[in-house]
C-alpha cells in the first residue's frame, strides 16, 4: 500500500509539473536577458573584444520571446502572493472551478478585480518589475560612463562581419542549475519576506551570485497604459493556481502575446544594430549599448511607477 501511495503522489507531482511547463518555457528568454544583465553589471570591459561581446548580448534577444518571458515572469511572481492565491482558491471553493475558468476565459480583468488579495499580488509584481527596470538602467549608466571615459580610442575595431554577427540568431541557453530555480509553482517562493526568492527584488542578482543592495520597499502603481498587461499576468497566474495552463492553451498564448511591447523591443533592437553599424570608435558602441540596448528597452518593459 505504501508503494501505491508513493506512486500516486509521484503522478500527482508529475502532472502538476507538466501543467506549469508552458509558463516556465515562456520565461526562459527573459531569464536569459536578465542573466546577461547580471553578467555585464560587474564584468570587466578591457578591450574592444569585450565590448563586442556586450554588444552581441544586447542585440540577440528575440523581441517576441522576450515579451512572452517578461509576462510569464510577472504571472509566476503573482502566484507567490499568499493572500491572492488563497483568494483565487476561495473563488474556486465558492463558485466552482468551471465557473472560475469561464470568468478567466472571457474577462482578462477578473483575476485582478474579483479574488481577494489582488492588491498584494499587484504590489509583488510591480516591485519585481521595478527592480528589474532599475537593473537595466544601472547597466545603461555603466556603459554611458564607459563611453564618456574617453580611454577606448586605442582599442582595435572588429571587421565589418560584426554587422552580420549582430543579426545571427542566438544559440545561447541557460545553465541547468539556473533552470532548476526557474520552475516555481504557486506559493513555492516567498518574495514578500525574502528579497532573493523568485519574484523578489534581488532575485536575478542572487541567481547570479551577485552582491547588491536591497531596494527600499516602496509602494508602486501600475502605469495606466500598462494595466492591461498587469491583467494578463494575473490571469496567467490564476490559471496556474487552478492548474489550467495546459488545458487553457489558447488563453495562455493570447495572454502571453503583446504586440505593442514586442514592437517597441524590435524597434530598439533595430536601432541598436543601426547605431552600431555607423560607429567609428568603441566608446560610440558603448553609447549604442547604453541607449538602445538597455535605457530604451527598460522603457519598453516599464510596468510600475512610484505610487
Amino acid at each position: 500500500m505504501r508503494l501505491v501511495a508513493l506512486a500516486v503522489m509521484f503522478c500527482l507531482w508529475a502532472n502538476a509539473a507538466h501543467a506549469q511547463e508552458t509558463l516556465h518555457r515562456a520565461l526562459e528568454p527573459y531569464a536569459l536577458f536578465q542573466t546577461d544583465i547580471t553578467t555585464m553589471l560587474d564584468a570587466d570591459v578591457p578591450d574592444a573584444a569585450a565590448l563586442d561581446a556586450a554588444l552581441d548580448r544586447a542585440a540577440r534577444h528575440d523581441p517576441e520571446r522576450l515579451t512572452r518571458g517578461w509576462i510569464a515572469y510577472g504571472a509566476l511572481t503573482a502566484a507567490q502572493s499568499p493572500a491572492w492565491v488563497n483568494g483565487v482558491r476561495s473563488r474556486v471553493r465558492a463558485a466552482g472551478r468551471a465557473a472560475v475558468l469561464r470568468q478567466l476565459r472571457r474577462d482578462m480583468t477578473y483575476a485582478r478585480r474579483r479574488p481577494p488579495g489582488a492588491d498584494e499580488a499587484t504590489q509583488i509584481v510591480l516591485r519585481a518589475m521595478a527592480a528589474d527596470n532599475a537593473r537595466m538602467n544601472a547597466l545603461a549608466i555603466r556603459f554611458e560612463g564607459l563611453g564618456a571615459a574617453g580611454d577606448t580610442s586605442t582599442w582595435a575595431r572588429r571587421s565589418s562581419v560584426r554587422d552580420d554577427a549582430l543579426r545571427a540568431p542566438s544559440t545561447r541557453t541557460l545553465a541547468p542549475e539556473v533552470l532548476s530555480r526557474l520552475r516555481p509553482g504557486p506559493l513555492t517562493a516567498a518574495p514578500l519576506t525574502e528579497t532573493t526568492a523568485f519574484g523578489g527584488t534581488r532575485f536575478w542578482d542572487a541567481l547570479g551570485n551577485r552582491a547588491s543592495p536591497t531596494p527600499p520597499a516602496l509602494p508602486w502603481r501600475a502605469i495606466p497604459a500598462r494595466v492591461p498587461i498587469l491583467d494578463r499576468m494575473l490571469t496567467l497566474g490564476a490559471l496556474l493556481v487552478v492548474d489550467a495552463t495546459e488545458s487553457e492553451t489558447a488563453r495562455v498564448n493570447a495572454a502571453l502575446d503583446d504586440t505593442s511591447v514586442s514592437q517597441c523591443l524590435a524597434m530598439q533592437q533595430l536601432q541598436l544594430r543601426q547605431c552600431a553599424s555607423v560607429t567609428h570608435e568603441p566608446n560610440e558602441d558603448a553609447y549604442c549599448i547604453a541607449r538602445h540596448g538597455y535605457e530604451a528597452t527598460s522603457q519598453c518593459l516599464a510596468l510600475a511607477a512610484p505610487a
